[in-house]
């Protein structure tokens, strides 16, 4: 498993990853981890697992503190 820091809305995040990903799927992913504010270690407590869905594949997401392993579940043809 590789891992990259990620810059995104002005805060850092550690990315690991076993599958490329593009940036747009990573900004993807992270916007609609804020929008749930995922990072909060209250909402941590009771949800650290998310299943997202883009066009091009969906993924499953899990969330520790500003750690974000993304794991590519499914990918859908074109």
């Amino acid at each position: 498993m590789d891992s990259i820091p990620f810059l995104h809305a002005n805060r850092l995040f550690t990315i690991f990853f076993e599958d490329d990903l593009a940036f747009t799927e990573v900004r993807l992913i992270l916007d609609f981890l804020l929008d749930r504010n995922a990072f909060d270690p209250h909402v941590q407590e009771t949800a650290g697992r998310y299943l997202i869905d883009s066009e091009q594949a969906n993924f499953t997401v899990w969330v520790s503190e500003m750690n974000v392993i993304i794991q590519r579940s499914f990918v859908i043809p074109p």
